[in-house]
């Protein structure tokens, strides 16, 4: 091969490269994440990376900042996250085939939760199904078993219990929930209506503290409140390996939160 013919050839590499990275994969990338979100506002997203990086399907580093994300049925306000090392299939996205990730990798970043936000995410199956974990973990506690039959009868601790009508509220770093226990067909009379404040331990640990049952939600705020709920101090819901808290922020008005967390193919 002639030098002219060489740099020419050197040249189609670069611009196919470029191509990629301008047009192919950020479009790609885009319906790929569109494809995880049941809705989003605003969706940027930034590639970095050298064209023979990304020709081999490795991607150094994405950064993503989105607004009013919908997630499994979870509200996101603001969403700003980063990965790295990405692997994914580019020599069929190149083709036109839609972009699939080939291997695990964690996400780092924030996002914040409205109040409003929260409320209309009580309607997700993927955070009702936590919320009743940590109600069937709790149901588990001898101790606070007892408080709660007395309390709420003994239908709010059947094992099959589902979480009916659920709200929630916040406070300063509190949070207050309030559902109706629900099996067999049947429903509590009363809500059960907890408030506490939350702290991370170990990242993937949320710890329990100042915990009381309260008669409604508006109550929260006001720490004269409620009846503290001694066998709930310093209960431990463990949030799984793949979940790493580095920061919870909880206000009236907002929820952020910053970490990371583990994608999976």
């Amino acid at each position: 091969m002639s030098e002219g013919e060489s740099a020419k050839a050197d040249e189609e590499r670069k611009a196919g490269g470029s191509r990629i990275i301008g047009r192919v994969l950020p479009a790609a990338v885009r319906l790929w994440l569109r494809s995880q979100l049941e809705n989003v506002g605003d969706l940027n997203i930034q590639l970095d990376g050298r064209d023979r990086e990304i020709i081999s399907g490795r991607l150094p580093k994405v950064a993503v900042t989105a607004t009013n994300a919908v997630y499994q049925g979870i509200f996101l306000g603001t969403v700003n996250l980063s990965a790295e090392d990405i692997r994914i299939n580019i020599g069929q996205v190149v083709r036109g085939k839609p972009l699939r990730l080939l291997q695990a990798f964690p996400v780092m970043g924030e996002v914040a939760l409205s109040a409003q936000d929260l409320s209309a995410s009580m309607r997700s199956p993927l955070l009702l199904e936590g919320l009743t974990d940590f109600w069937r973990g709790l149901a588990r506690s001898p101790q606070l078993a007892e408080e709660i039959r007395n309390r709420y009868g003994p239908l709010s601790l059947d094992p099959n219990v589902t979480l009916h009508d659920a709200t929630v509220a916040l406070a300063d770093q509190c949070v207050g929930m309030s559902f109706y226990p629900r099996s067999q067909g049947e429903t509590t009379k009363i809500p059960v209506v907890i408030g506490a404040k939350l702290s991370v331990v170990s990242g993937h640990i949320l710890l329990i503290l100042s915990a009381k049952w309260l008669t409604e939600l508006s109550e929260l705020a006001d720490p004269t409140q409620g009846v503290a709920i001694q066998s709930l101090e310093g209960f431990q819901w463990d949030l799984g390996k793949d979940t790493q808290i580095s920061q919870l922020a909880i206000h009236p008005e907002q929820l952020q939160c910053t970490g990371q967390l583990q994608v999976n193919p």
